[in-house]
């Protein structure tokens, strides 16, 4: 990626969100604990859009890099489009701000320009873990994601947050959030890639300009083990022999072709990788 102006995409409350951005999903453990460097590296690049989560581990880091690069004069804050997610746990009316202004405290920063619910499904405060589980299966709770999203609209108006949206929603859960939402969703970001198209998701989105941001574009090679799917799971595809011969064909790279082929009207691309020359 070039140090020039990113492009951007206009949100439906008129903020612009970068069309690239940097995820840090398992950036430190996939990159032998070198998360706040290849941030910073990704910054240097000329990414503008950096995105975490509470359960990746990277919010820490990706304060450090960028208040790293304010310092040495290379951005101002205004100039990054910064996401985080209020993780399940936190679902609880009284929780949601605390969530928030624990990721702010993490992070050292004001404010976030774009806030997400990270999944439609609440879990349980029983432990220290991330995903609390008994027996096996996982503890849930009752708690509506549309209770959650007013919280949401209720942290947009201290300005805390810029912008608010979703995370791994299906259309009938956007149906009925919208039907009672007085803020709607300026984004829905989703699993999207060459395997898993979701063209009906990307059609509703589109008629409700709900803008969809796609993560694990490249099939996510780095995923931990525990959650690949088998003989179902996108690890390989980058080395998709259809992948490879568009590539040969244009010259191009596989990570370089795979966007195009993802790509909408709405949909923007969301890299993770230990290299931010892919």
């Amino acid at each position: 990626m070039s140090s020039e102006q990113p492009k951007k995409i206009k949100l439906n409350d008129g903020s612009f969100m970068p069309l690239l951005g940097l995820g840090t999903f398992h950036l430190k453990v996939a990159s032998s604990n070198r998360s706040r460097e290849i941030i910073e590296e990704a910054i240097d690049a000329g990414y503008r859009h950096l995105d975490t989560a509470v359960t990746y581990g990277s919010e820490v880091d990706l304060g450090k890099a960028v208040r790293s690069k304010i310092q040495q004069g290379i951005i101002q804050r205004q100039d990054l489009f910064i996401v985080n997610k209020l993780w399940c746990k936190y679902f609880a009316p009284e929780d949601i701000p605390v969530c928030l202004d624990k990721s702010l405290s993490d992070m050292q920063l004001d404010y976030l320009d774009l806030y997400l619910v990270h999944f439609p499904v609440g879990l349980q405060k029983v432990s220290e873990e991330l995903f609390p589980m008994k027996d096996g299966k996982t503890l849930t709770t009752d708690f509506d994601y549309v209770d959650v999203w007013k919280g949401m609209e209720a942290l947009k108006a201290t300005g805390k947050v810029k912008s608010i949206g979703v995370s791994n929603f299906s259309v009938s859960q956007l149906e009925r959030l919208l039907s009672v939402a007085k803020v709607p969703p300026v984004v829905n970001q989703v699993e999207l890639h060459p395997y898993l198209v979701q063209s009906d998701l990307i059609k509703y989105c589109n008629s409700k300009n709900i803008a969809l941001t796609a993560y694990c574009p490249f099939g996510s090679p780095d995923k931990p083990k525990e959650m690949h799917r088998g003989e179902t799971d996108p690890e390989k595809l980058l080395e998709d022999p259809v992948v490879g011969k568009i590539a040969a064909k244009h010259k191009r790279t596989p990570a370089q072709v795979i966007p195009p082929l993802s790509k909408n009207n709405t949909s923007m691309v969301f890299c993770m990788s230990s290299n931010v020359e892919s």
